[in-house]
């Protein structure tokens, strides 16, 4: 029987294991069984050999005696064989040698068997007495027969002897082979069964059972792995039906994610509108006549309005964080103007609680622009400034933008940030950057705010690759510090001595916006710069007023009524004649997506509600003497 095994399988272990020993006992007894029968044969051969000489030598012994060699050579014939190959009889009294050898063919092996002749010894008895005459001698040796005996009827018998056995050991090990196989294959199928049983199972598949056969330790074995899987089948089951409710919660969560995101979205978008409206119209308002109490009056409703402007900005940017979707813008801008133009209002801020502010730039950084995003530049400064001043109520704050070079391309810039406050207690350190935290929930109620304004900071120093530091004492005041690394290059002179009015003087500009307020708040402004304004209400009209006239740069609102600004902006350059006009949308939309929808269909620049109106016309100013 021919079977093929594999390797390290139960069934060819256990195979292994059941022939092993058998094979080595049989081989033991088989070796010893033969060897014994081979010496057994070898000394019955030579038992015969002496029985035929002793036979010999005592029919010889009235023919040695009386020197009859005719009779003693009938003798000898009479025990020539084919075993018996030749025969010698030595007369030990007259010295004479009678041979005979076999007529059959010479044998090459053979074994030489002598046995002596002696003269049998006959008791006398007295014929009187009756007694034994004792001086008779022992029997005398009168002679030797020495026979040769072949070993081919012996080698024959022994080769005949292995053959048998041999026979008798080779079925004997297929019966034991074949009994092990059955055994083996008897107990390791059910094995095997289990292999493939619990196979399934690391894949998953926990519908099968297997079939109970017998009892015993195998069958306990296969019960218990029935009672396994049927456990596992029900945990698959409970674990799936949790899967499946937490797929569904996050579907859920994902969806109530998205229409907050979309409610901050919107509500942003709804907020800025009115306060673009109500900061211009400030900012108008500041420009013209106003006697001193009319002028505070204007500060203190800017101050508030970019009070709540900051609030909106960092829930908008707490949940984009969260999100993970806040990512920074890279480019050109002026330190200087940024402190100058977000900490004058604090100045003011700060002086009305008795409190004096400073603000210093390292004079390397006021003949550079940075790269970098300085809408999150401003935010932190602005949200730790504020910060200062909200809880200082005496002493001074003092702000420094210190710059170190690291190369010609590169600068390490340090802002920090110190006040004479009420400090932080040491215990409360660990929780003041975390969302919608204080360091006392009662300040709360004292100082307002919605504990957002350091976690953000520290979220943006960290996509900044910024490191931050916080220094306080409860009592003494606070101190925070930040250093990242950015590039920078040198600014480009300007002629200074052609006005920046005249820039603008006698250009048009096209202001597409719904809204009335907003329509209003920027044509009187631009008008105020001795420009031309149109305006239009929708894409459509924008593109209508592009064919009646001739437009020198376009203010684009994006969402609008009829036609947005996203496709008015396709269609415009869709046409060579107003593919060089410079579009900046003008949104109160400020979400990343937005911004970069905006320049994939063609705009220039973007600016977000409310928007400074010096930053306005500083960019218009930009695009004009491109």
């Amino acid at each position: 029987m021919l079977i093929k095994l594999r390797k390290h399988t139960i069934f060819s272990q256990i195979l292994i294991a059941g022939i092993s020993p058998a094979i080595v006992i049989f081989i033991s007894l088989f070796t010893y069984s033969l060897i014994s029968r081979l010496n057994d044969a070898s000394a019955n051969q030579r038992e015969i050999a002496i029985r035929i000489a002793e036979n010999i030598a005592a029919s010889s012994e009235l023919a040695i005696i009386s020197g009859n060699d005719t009779q003693l050579i009938e003798i000898m014939r009479s025990a020539i064989n084919k075993d018996i190959t030749a025969i010698t009889v030595v007369n030990l009294l007259t010295k004479n040698k009678v041979y005979l050898k076999s007529n059959h063919r010479s044998h090459q092996s053979f074994e030489l068997i002598t046995v002596p002749v002696f003269q049998s010894r006959v008791d006398i008895s007295d014929s009187f007495t009756g007694d034994i005459d004792t001086s008779i001698k022992s029997p005398k040796e009168i002679g030797t027969v020495t026979i040769e005996q072949s070993k081919d009827q012996l080698e024959k018998l022994q080769k005949r002897i292995v053959i048998v056995s041999s026979s008798i050991g080779a079925l004997s090990i297929f019966l034991c082979i074949l009994l092990a196989w059955l055994i083996s294959r008897r107990i390791s199928k059910p094995l095997a069964e289990i292999n493939t049983f619990t196979k399934n199972i690391s894949l998953g598949n926990l519908g099968s059972r297997l079939k109970v056969k017998g009892e015993g330790e195998l069958g306990e074995l296969q019960n218990h792995i029935n009672e396994m899987t049927m456990n596992l089948e029900a945990q698959q089951a409970e674990l799936t039906s949790r899967l499946q409710q937490l797929q569904l919660a996050k579907t859920l969560a994902d969806e109530a994610n998205n229409a907050k995101s979309l409610f901050l979205a919107t509500m942003t978008h709804e907020l800025r509108t009115p306060m673009n409206g109500a900061l211009g119209m400030l900012q108008l308002l500041s420009t013209t006549e106003l006697n001193q109490e009319q002028s505070n009056y204007i500060e203190i409703a800017k101050s508030s309005s970019e009070h709540l402007l900051n609030i909106v900005n960092n829930i908008l940017d707490f949940s984009k964080i969260e999100k993970g979707d806040l990512k920074l813008d890279s480019h050109l801008y002026s330190p200087t103007t940024l402190f100058d133009m977000h900490l004058t209002p604090l100045i003011y801020e700060a002086k009305n609680k008795g409190v004096e502010l400073n603000y210093s730039v390292s004079s390397k950084l006021r003949s550079v622009n940075v790269y970098g995003d300085d809408t999150r530049v401003r935010q932190i400064v602005l949200n730790l400034a504020s910060n200062a001043v909200k809880f200082t109520h005496s002493g001074n704050i003092d702000i420094r933008l210190d710059s170190e070079e690291i190369n010609a391309k590169e600068l390490l810039l340090t802002l920090s940030v110190k006040d004479t406050g009420i400090g932080i207690d040491e215990s409360d350190q660990l929780i003041v950057f975390d969302s919608f935290r204080q360091a006392d929930g009662s300040r709360k109620r004292r100082y307002g705010g919605s504990g957002l304004g350091l976690a953000i900071v520290k979220r943006l120093c960290s996509l900044m690759h910024a490191e931050l530091k916080m220094d306080s004492k409860l009592g003494e005041g606070t101190q925070f510090t930040i250093k990242w690394k950015c590039r920078y290059e040198a600014v480009q002179a300007i002629d200074e001595t052609t006005p920046q009015e005249n820039v603008l003087a006698g250009k048009t500009v096209l202001i597409v916006e719904d809204n009335p307020v907003n329509q209003m708040l920027v044509a009187n402004t631009v008008k105020r710069w001795n420009m031309i304004a149109i305006t239009a209400n929708n894409g459509q009209e924008c593109l209508i007023e592009l064919q009646k006239q001739h437009v020198d740069i376009v203010l684009m609102d994006l969402q609008m009524p009829t036609m947005d600004g996203y496709e008015a902006s396709i269609k415009i350059r869709q046409h060579a004649k107003y593919a060089a006009i410079p579009i900046i949308a003008l949104t109160a939309n400020s979400i990343q997506e937005d911004k970069d929808r905006c320049f994939s269909v063609g705009m220039n620049d973007f600016l977000s509600k409310p928007v400074s109106l010096n930053v306005l016309k500083e960019k218009i100013s930009y695009w004009l003497s491109s």
